[in-house]
């Protein structure tokens, strides 16, 4: 029988945010669900922020210093190949419902294509059944129209609520009732199409929430009371950041700049009053996507598609929520970082796995539950054998790596910088159970005893006592990137016989 796959991924949704994770305050009945029949990562990282270099690494199988799509808007190079390319040459139709957040490689495109003035187009391979950027929503604003709503600029519709001088942040419920709401929009178009599908499908449903603006409507918002939430990432004085590291002065710059963070909070005068209040708005809009997915998989049982198919559920990146006085996805910090990974495979045994996994293993995973061809020069590993059998035929991952490209914030003008070069305008962490070591071209390194100061407060990279670790994590940092070398040509040689290949296994070590 041919499998379907429902891959199902949300925009800056926290690895915490769960009934199921122990969250005191989030309500997320249906997800809840699915992990207690389903395998869950808990701890799963993206390898990059933002959103289109993440959505990039979840689709290609590639890390960023290979794909180099490091920014949103920096190109896609033309010659990889991502899962709908791969699914497709398997028979299916890959479908799209929402975005993808892809930068077309201009070099095969003509001057006047639409692709050229966006970072926001669906990935190659995939059939945009209901294309949903962020800055141009249009299915979801004509069909707004046609319910009798009024919009004065269908594409500011994201970013009309303004913050006043004096106030922290805008309070309020959207004004679009939760029944119409983009998100209720797009799980209504999933439905819709799972109610006619008669042969086996790949469908990647991606959600905007709970992605800024930090806005919900009724009853989402007041579902979870301000005054109840107990702020606890807010450690660093605000008058104290910038001692912090040599890059916060700029970020705090960035953040605090009028045109630079959503429109609803104004962080000049934001509170901890304030930061409770978007935790709780936030929480509320977690909450409507939980409902609303909750529409698909009823409609994947209603349907008799639900005892053949994968289920994943996860996100591109984090969410700092209020972390040192910072929203959105920036720094060094597991906030930014780590996600939910959800999977699951029909007559799979539920468990929770605490081994570390990045969003590169995404693709292939898809790919082995296919019984497809993983292809050579990805580099991420499936991780089918964890979720199937009880024990690994490979070694746990010892660390994860991500990155993080921050050029867009040297490129305003408008803030007091450093002055290095866009080549510069980056990091690269390490991280394992124990230590988080952060890398700089041009900054001072950080070094992080993670098990005893999870916060990441006491900065370890000065104090001698600690070089030889801090050598270790760098040379791991090295051995990886070498060892993770693009490898479908150079491990072909070409000989009087002919070429032949020389390639690893797909976790490029050899185990005994």
């Amino acid at each position: 029988m041919k499998k379907s796959v429902l891959f199902i991924s949300v925009d800056q949704w926290r690895w915490d945010c769960f009934g199921f994770m122990g969250h005191k305050h989030a309500k997320t009945p249906t997800i809840d669900k699915l992990a207690a029949k389903s395998t869950s990562f808990v701890k799963h990282f993206a390898n990059i922020i933002p959103c289109g270099p993440s959505r990039t690494t979840m689709l290609t199988g590639l890390y960023p210093f290979i794909h180099r799509s490091v920014i949103n808007g920096a190109p896609l190079d033309d010659r990889f190949t991502n899962i709908a390319l791969e699914v497709k040459k398997l028979g299916y139709k890959p479908t799209l419902y929402g975005y993808t957040d892809t930068s077309y490689d201009p070099r095969y495109l003509n001057k006047n294509d639409p692709k050229l003035f966006t970072y926001e187009s669906p990935m190659k391979g995939f059939d945009p059944k209901c294309h949903f950027p962020f800055q141009n929503p249009q299915l979801w604003t004509n069909y707004l129209k046609k319910k009798g709503y009024k919009l004065k600029n269908p594409k500011n519709i994201y970013t009309e609520r303004l913050a006043k001088k004096n106030e922290g942040f805008v309070y309020k419920p959207w004004k679009f009732p939760s029944e119409v709401s983009d998100t209720a929009f797009l799980a209504d178009k999933v439905v819709d199409d799972l109610n006619k599908i008669k042969d086996p499908f790949f469908m990647h449903v991606s959600f905007l929430k709970p992605h800024p603006p930090y806005q919900v409507s009724e009853p989402w918002h007041s579902l979870i009371n301000p005054s109840k939430i107990k702020i606890l990432n807010t450690k660093i004085q605000k008058k104290n950041r910038i001692n912090y590291h040599p890059l916060m002065k700029v970020m705090i710059e960035h953040f605090e700049f009028k045109n630079n963070h959503p429109p609803e909070i104004n962080y000049k005068k934001l509170t901890k009053n304030d930061i409770a209040k978007i935790q709780s708005v936030y929480l509320g809009m977690c909450s409507e996507v939980d409902f609303n997915i909750n529409k698909i998989l009823k409609a994947l049982k209603k349907n008799n598609l639900d005892n053949k198919t994968m289920i994943i559920f996860t996100s591109d990146h984090g969410e700092l929520f209020g972390k040192n006085w910072m929203f959105g996805k920036k720094g060094w910090w597991d906030d930014s970082y780590r996600i939910p990974l959800i999977i699951h495979i029909p007559n799979s045994k539920p468990k929770l796995i605490n081994n570390m996994t990045e969003s590169v293993d995404l693709a292939p995973t898809i790919l082995d539950w296919l019984n497809a061809k993983i292809p050579i020069n990805w580099n991420g590993r499936s991780l089918l054998p964890i979720i199937q059998r009880d024990k690994l035929k490979v070694p746990n991952r010892e660390y994860v790596i991500f990155e993080w490209d921050f050029r867009e914030i040297y490129e305003n003008k408008s803030l007091k910088k450093i002055k290095i070069a866009p080549e510069e305008s980056n990091l690269i962490v390490i991280r394992n159970d124990k230590w988080k070591y952060v890398h700089f071209p041009a900054f001072p390194p950080l070094l992080y005893n993670i098990k005893n100061d999870p916060e990441e407060k006491v900065n370890l990279a000065s104090n001698k006592k600690y070089d030889k670790i801090k050598t270790e994590m760098l040379s791991k940092i090295l051995s990886h990137r070498i060892r993770h070398s693009e490898r479908e040509i150079s491990n072909i040689k070409l000989t009087l016989n002919g070429p032949k290949v020389f390639h690893g296994p797909t976790l490029r070590q050899i185990f005994e």
